[in-house]
């Protein structure tokens, strides 16, 4: 039986944009296992999917504050990273703190990029395959990356996911698809950690107003916090006919929420990468960031 580690730690969007690298080597291998590294905050995630099997949390925020104060959860770490010689490892990250995780594991073969491909150089001395990328977009940087490794240049076709949920999660989710029943049911996600990536409120309400006119549907404005939730309840009341303002979401509970809408039209943020693992389709809106790396890859 085949065992892989998958490093990469963070950011939300970014671990998202990797989960089809667990459909290919589900495919290629059915029975290996697929163990993954990242950071605490986003672990939850990688909890709610299927088909991984150790999850292993890092919390390199606090760790870096106080190396002598945490050595001893540092070093827990390490223990139970080396518990596995692990058949291949991939490096995603390709900086130096997924390096530092990369020569702590126990791999026959450690994946990574090439020189002239790597965020940050010291990561090349961790690793001992080095492949080089020719794509732009991230989502096919980490697909070549595996592809090349096993010598495949086959498509891999995007499979809908479908994140467990607990319980509790599943009986609101039963009461977020009985909001509203007039079609499409669009879920705006204006959002975003950067506010250089949002519309301004105004702009986006004009934009609102002219899909509103064309198709009637109905809207979900999510929101991620308190000031998040001022814009929502506003755009709520300005679209009064059928709208909600819905919060509180955990990151699975959004991607299933995602399944039972019409389409999604999202900042560049994670929820645009959560979106491309269900079959909705989303309209994104681009501002200082790249389209041309950042956008899902589809019609």
């Amino acid at each position: 039986m085949k065992e892989f580690l998958i490093v990469k730690t963070s950011s939300i969007g970014d671990v998202i944009q990797s989960f089809h690298l667990i459909d290919y080597l589900k495919k290629r291998f059915p029975k290996c296992q697929i163990d993954w590294v990242v950071e605490k905050e986003i672990a939850p995630l990688l909890h709610a999917h299927p088909e991984l099997d150790r999850i292993l949390e890092v919390d390199t925020r606090l760790w870096r504050k106080n190396l002598l104060k945490h050595r001893k959860a540092i070093s827990s770490f390490r223990k139970l990273l080396r518990k596995k010689n692990y058949d291949a490892l991939f490096d995603l990250q390709g900086n130096t703190k997924s390096g530092f995780i990369t020569a702590f594991a126990k791999a026959d073969k450690k994946v990574g990029y090439s020189w002239q491909d790597l965020p940050e150089k010291t990561n090349f001395f961790a690793t001992n395959v080095h492949l080089p990328i020719s794509h732009a977009n991230v989502r096919e940087r980490y697909r070549q990356l595996v592809q090349d490794f096993f010598g495949d240049d086959e498509p891999i076709e995007m499979q809908p996911l479908e994140l467990k949920l607990t319980p509790e999660e599943e009986i609101r989710l039963q009461r977020l698809g009985q909001l509203c029943f007039q079609r499409p049911r669009l879920m705006i996600c204006f959002g975003s950690t950067w506010r250089n990536k949002m519309l301004p409120e105004d702009v986006l309400k004009e934009f609102l107003h002219r899909i509103d006119e064309k198709l009637s549907p109905s809207f979900f404005f999510v929101f991620g916090n308190e000031k998040e939730k001022e814009v929502a309840d506003r755009l709520e009341r300005s679209f009064s006919r059928c709208s909600h303002s819905v919060g509180e979401l955990s990151l699975p509970l959004w991607q299933r929420f995602m399944q039972i809408v019409e389409g999604v039209i999202s900042m560049d943020s994670a929820a645009l990468h959560l979106c491309a693992t269900t079959k909705t389709p989303s309209f994104s809106l681009f501002g200082p960031s790249s389209a041309l790396a950042y956008k899902p890859v589809g019609k």
